[in-house]
């Protein structure tokens, strides 16, 4: 049974903690938003120097040591622009189903891998890219997808990580 009287406690907690423990280390994200906020622009003329620019402070939130969603989604765009374009109209069409809109950017990009991948094995355009892509675009509503933290965050021992006693 999910208590949420527990949870309420470990937000007030962590929020209480956050400047001091979280912020330097958490930063980056948000300023990585702000950079998708103000550059994104999705009938620009260039679009894939528009998403190159939009996603330029994203570093390891699309990147990692054998991952490279921003790279191939900006590769993509440089081949097939009104393609991809497309896909981030609907990918952030809130008046969709988000399960549905995730699933298409998913198989529009195998698509695009098939005709364009020029030898490449993946695409890279995965759970945790697409919701970095929604969070990037909509950061009061969505989050990064991790299912490691996922997992962590609904174990209540994982609390004690965060020194947070219930």
């Amino acid at each position: 049974m999910f208590n949420k009287m527990r949870l309420k406690s470990a937000l007030v907690e962590y929020k209480k903690r956050f400047i001091q423990t979280q912020w330097l280390d958490e930063k980056y994200k948000w300023e990585a938003v702000k950079c998708f906020q103000v550059n994104w622009d999705v009938n620009a003329d260039d679009f894939a120097a528009m998403l190159t620019k939009a996603l330029s402070q994203t570093g390891n939130l699309l990147a990692s040591v054998n991952n490279f969603p921003a790279k191939m989604i900006i590769k993509f765009a440089e081949i097939a622009q009104e393609e991809v374009r497309a896909m981030f109209i609907e990918l952030f069409d809130e008046g969709k189903d988000v399960y549905e809109r995730i699933d298409s950017f998913k198989q529009k990009s195998n698509s695009l891998l098939e005709r364009y991948g020029n030898g490449a094995a993946q695409h890279y355009q995965y759970e945790n890219a697409i919701c970095t892509y929604l969070w990037l675009r909509y950061p009061d509503k969505y989050y990064i997808y991790k299912l490691t933290e996922i997992k962590a965050v609904s174990n209540a021992q994982s609390l004690r990580r965060w020194n947070i006693s219930l």
